[in-house]
């Protein structure tokens, strides 16, 4: 009898300790990314614009590219901004330092999407102005690896992300017709001119795979590569492009979207991050989803932290860029 009330007390203990943990980890589930602390990395004076954020090879940064064509990186140890590189050969600081006139990014630069090799720690640009650039582990002037596909001149070079296995680089150029300058225009009139593209750097060929879209602009691979994924903004949808498998070649949709779309970024999870604007529409109410790999929102970002152009996660920390703002956001 009294073996047998010690293994009844054993067991309800057992199930006190396996409801807690279940508890506290539905808990820890539903709280993350909802009730973090929002701060903001305040940029060099006068310059905004931190579209896009990379985290070099060594985890070290973000690295962002502001308004007036440089790309920065954020010293942790110092809570502050440092210069490493910049897009144009023609950039004279002295004109081009806290530019936020558009009319100057064709001096200057204006880096958009940004991301690392992390085996050669040679940080890839999207340059809207330069095309697909490169610069080493070191920073300075960034070299320009490719301005056309099929004799048709980057007008809008945007986004891209990167095959960590191949090297192969996918990007987007936004239209073929108009420049990030008139970027407003080309949404008025629902331009479909946009390219998804890749780079190979062993060939140094630049090969289009889907053409015709809706201002083209974030892109992401799956975690396994089988696809990638390309925003349609004015289309408010997420397209799949096929790179293996029976569908190899061929695209669909991924999602279709509330709001018009913006940047995309991949978690460890495999999981998709996806910044979404109002499509200029005052009365709709759109925040940063997350979709899984099916296409599906498991989650929507909570916090008001205004209009955003992506979101990253990080070590359960969210780094939030903008187009418009002076600073990179942080939620951690």
């Amino acid at each position: 009898m009294r073996n047998f009330m010690l293994f009844l007390s054993t067991m309800k203990f057992l199930q006190f300790f396996i409801f807690s943990s279940l508890l506290i980890s539905f808990f820890k589930c539903v709280i993350s990314h909802q009730s973090l602390k929002y701060e903001k990395l305040e940029l060099p004076m006068g310059v905004s614009g931190p579209e896009s954020t990379a985290f070099d090879c060594n985890g070290q940064g973000p690295y962002t590219g502001t308004s007036d064509g440089r790309i920065f990186k954020w010293q942790n140890s110092t809570h502050r901004w440092k210069e490493f590189a910049i897009t144009s050969p023609f950039r004279i600081p002295k004109f081009c330092d806290g530019s936020i006139n558009p009319a100057m990014e064709q001096i200057c630069g204006r880096p958009l999407g940004l991301k690392f090799n992390v085996v050669t720690c040679e940080l890839y640009i999207a340059d809207a102005y330069f095309g697909l650039m490169v610069v080493g582990r070191n920073g300075g002037v960034a070299k320009q690896l490719a301005i056309s596909a099929e004799g048709v001149p980057f007008r809008f070079t945007n986004a891209l992300d990167i095959d960590q296995n191949t090297g192969v680089v996918y990007f987007t150029d936004t239209s073929t017709i108009f420049q990030r300058w008139a970027y407003a225009i080309a949404m008025q009139i629902g331009d479909k001119t946009g390219r998804l593209l890749k780079y190979d750097p062993r060939t140094k060929k630049v090969t289009v795979l889907l053409r015709g879209l809706s201002f083209s602009n974030g892109v992401a691979l799956n975690k396994d590569n089988d696809f990638v994924l390309v925003t349609e903004t004015t289309a408010a949808k997420v397209t799949r492009y096929w790179l293996r498998g029976q569908k190899s070649q061929t695209s669909d949709t991924f999602t279709q979207l509330a709001g018009c779309p913006d940047n995309i970024q991949r978690n460890t999870r495999g999981e998709f991050w996806v910044a979404q604007n109002n499509c200029g529409i005052p009365e709709l109410k759109v925040k940063p989803i997350k979709l899984n790999e099916q296409g599906k929102i498991v989650e929507e970002l909570s916090q008001d932290v205004g209009p955003v152009s992506e979101v990253q996660e990080k070590n359960n920390s969210l780094w939030l860029g903008s187009v418009i703002y002076s600073y990179v956001g942080l939620l951690n």
